[in-house]
């Protein structure tokens, strides 16, 4: 029961429009984390968040519009792994289709939440701004409560023996077919990242960690995470010195075609 409690706070505050949240919940690598520390597990639960991760590496909501929950998928797919010692491979199948059912629960959430502006409307209409940050927090939080802590209460407190059931009823070549459909996700995801980074000016910098990781057989993330942090700084750093130099550069012809033309013109 606190263990479920628990798993509720945390999926009230991974969706509560709070940057920390955002910041610290909202990757299922980061909620394997958390929720994996509150069953004891917190290398298990990195683990399992961190194969959900990958398989939603290219996860981008566009205008409000989900392909799938990375909420529901990070949170209650890791709950449910540890509780039911699932593999993670098992554990990406379950997340994505946790992610497909959450996904109702958040256009119920921007649906009941889209009522809330008209009545701050009229509140700004008559200047009360009291009344208007009230709505502003205090409704809309209830509403996250509603539909991201009562379900995840229930998912974490009911779902383990359901989803172990489940499993038992499961033939082996089923289980078999989880664990590869497991293996692809992740794969599929690195896909979707690649298609988002397909650009001339960012896939040298994924040729050189190839490279590296390729040739020099290193499989230590936090060396190529630092690595990577390192040469993202010197892009963006770079990156306006250069837009300024082309700026001068094009400014500077203009400059000396408008002299040229004057010259003609005297002449």
């Amino acid at each position: 029961m606190a263990e479920a409690i628990m798993v509720a706070i945390l999926g009230w505050f991974q969706c509560s429009s709070n940057p920390l949240g955002w910041w610290l919940v909202r990757e299922p690598i980061m909620a394997g984390f958390w929720v994996g520390l509150i069953y004891g597990k917190p290398v298990e639960g990195i683990i399992i968040g961190a194969a959900i991760n990958v398989a939603f590496l290219g996860w981008n909501s566009t205008g409000g519009a989900n392909p799938s929950d990375l909420y529901s998928a990070g949170l209650l797919g890791t709950a449910i792994a540890i509780q039911g010692d699932i593999s993670p491979e098992q554990a990406v199948v379950i997340a994505i289709s946790l992610g497909v059912i959450g996904n109702y629960a958040w256009i119920l959430f921007m649906s009941i939440n889209s009522i809330i502006p008209s009545f701050q409307d009229k509140c700004a209409e008559k200047g009360d701004i009291k009344k208007l940050m009230f709505l502003q927090v205090v409704p809309s939080q209830l509403v996250v409560i509603l539909v991201r802590g009562v379900p995840a209460f229930l998912a974490a407190y009911y779902g383990p023996p359901i989803i172990v059931s489940l499993l038992a009823s499961i033939p082996v070549w089923g289980v078999a077919g989880f664990n590869a459909v497991g293996k692809v996700l992740p794969a599929l995801g690195i896909a979707m990242l690649l298609k988002y980074m397909g650009r001339k000016d960012l896939l040298v910098f994924f040729g050189v960690g190839f490279a590296i990781s390729a040739y020099t057989g290193m499989n230590n993330l936090l060396f190529a995470a630092i690595i990577g942090a390192a040469m993202g700084y010197i892009y963006v750093t770079l990156q306006p010195k250069e837009a300024t130099m082309a700026a001068l550069q094009v400014k500077s012809s203009q400059t000396g075609k408008a002299s040229l033309y004057e010259g003609e013109d005297e002449i």
